[in-house]
């Protein structure tokens, strides 16, 4: 699914408005040799309404393979898919280039980046996932 990822520099924080509800947040992490846990990507996915239309929001927050912040990157997508084309847009904004994908689950998204991290690196021995909910 993850074809590359080239991490660009971070420039800025890009936060979700406060307008924005029902917040969820993912945070991928990796545990690497000598028993550090580092951070690998934080994604935040939440809904909105513009003139009577859904809306679905992502930040994608990217980290380097050792745990260095990178760039933060927003998107907002109504219409069809539009969580997947929100984080799909989010993570590419960042660096990330996928193979052809169909649509699916952003915690999928996130699990194929960490497998690819893990495949970048011979030191990350595992990557977990963990979500939040805010309301």
């Amino acid at each position: 699914m993850i074809k590359s990822f080239t991490p660009r520099p971070f420039a800025r924080m890009n936060p979700l408005p406060s307008y924005v509800t029902k917040v969820r947040t993912y945070i991928l992490t990796a545990l690497v040799v000598g028993g550090y846990k580092i951070t690998l990507a934080i994604l935040s996915i939440g809904d909105s309404v513009s003139a009577g239309n859904p809306l679905t929001h992502a930040m994608f927050e990217s980290f380097s393979d050792h745990g260095e912040r990178m760039s933060v990157t927003r998107t907002r997508v109504s219409g069809c898919e539009r969580e997947f084309t929100a984080v799909k847009n989010a993570m590419a904004g960042a660096g990330v280039e996928f193979d052809p994908v169909a649509p699916c689950e952003s915690e999928k998204m996130l699990q194929a980046l960490g497998d690819w991290f893990q495949g970048q690196n011979p030191e990350i021995q595992s990557c977990s996932l963990v979500s939040q909910t805010c309301h």
